[in-house]
């Protein structure tokens, strides 16, 4: 009877696939230590040579990862697979973006702690000037004249974000469509945004805010929507799974690579001026857009007298 060959015992099926991390789950290095006991020995020699060198494997080809780790390129394949990747272009990705975003967090605290105040709020503006840029250069015109026009005729708007950024800002979208006598409800609840994209019509609109295009209750909700006729409208991310879902894209691509994460992030400024454009566009379509405007003015002056500095609208 020939005996099998020594090595490595694989664990059971289950208990294996329970253990694959999913696309976009966590953070790549963390993936590959908490999965480096199940690999086989030719995925665990590359594993190592990611976790003992990630800044060269994040700049290397599979060639040179291979090399690296006395491998083939095959086994650098299944090991990113093994990662709940599309392959090594998604991994390199992954790893650089995590990296990026380690560094932040490891050399944030010391940088806000010995920076004054005049330099923070430097850091600050130049952070929100260049969100406004990027936000310039990426927005289609053409794209927001047409979300404009489908919201100027909707019965509804639904605006939806998850989060403290993309939240708060589909807050604000309500905010701003109400006072120009459109109607509007916003959610931050995934529950209550399926439920709301469930009864969306032909004749409504769905707006979805989010600075990454990722999270599943915002693309559920935006493709139940479009399943409805509802008009979809997302402010993210080209080539995000939002933007792929929905009718007509805001590009907002922002990167927030700064290392003050302690700061708020500047995305949040790029998807409030788009929604100010958006709103600018509204008002100059719609007819009662200054009355409604006067309107509420004057119920205010009427509640606490007039306030010369207080804006037209709030």
């Amino acid at each position: 009877m020939s005996k099998k060959p020594a090595g490595r015992t694989a664990a059971p099926a289950t208990e294996t696939a329970a253990k694959l991390p999913r696309r976009g789950d966590g953070d790549v290095l963390d993936n590959i230590r908490r999965i480096l006991p199940d690999l086989s020995d030719a995925e665990a020699r590359a594993a190592r040579a990611v976790l003992n060198q990630p800044d060269a494997v994040a700049k290397a080809s599979i060639q040179e990862v291979a090399r690296l780790a006395e491998v083939s390129d095959p086994t650098i394949l299944r090991l990113c697979r093994r990662l709940g990747l599309e392959g090594f272009k998604d991994f390199k990705h992954r790893l650089t973006e995590d990296l990026v975003l380690s560094r932040m967090y490891l050399d944030a605290p010391s940088l806000v702690e010995k920076s004054t105040i005049s330099e923070l709020m430097t850091v600050l503006f130049d952070s929100v000037t260049r969100a406004l840029r990027d936000a310039t250069a990426s927005l289609d015109l053409a794209a927001v004249d047409k979300a404009a026009e489908a919201m100027s005729k909707a019965s509804m708007v639904y605006c939806i974000g998850v989060g403290g950024t993309s939240g708060v800002v589909a807050e604000e979208l309500e905010n701003r469509l109400f006072r120009l006598g459109i109607g509007a409800q916003a959610t931050q609840d995934p529950y209550r945004q399926r439920m709301t994209a469930a009864i969306a019509r032909r004749t409504e609109v769905l707006v979805a805010i989010s600075s990454t295009g990722v999270p599943a209750s915002i693309v559920e909700a935006t493709e139940l929507a479009r399943a409805n006729e509802a008009t979809t409208i997302a402010i993210t991310q080209a080539g995000s799974p939002l933007a792929k879902t929905a009718e007509i894209l805001l590009d907002i691509e922002i990167f927030s690579d700064e290392v003050y994460f302690m700061l708020p992030s500047r995305t949040r400024y790029a998807q409030l001026f788009a929604i100010d454009l958006l709103a600018g566009a509204l008002a100059a379509r719609l007819p009662n857009a200054a009355s409604n405007l006067k309107s509420i003015r004057d119920t205010l002056k009427a509640h606490h007298g007039t306030i010369r500095s207080q804006p037209i609208g709030d």
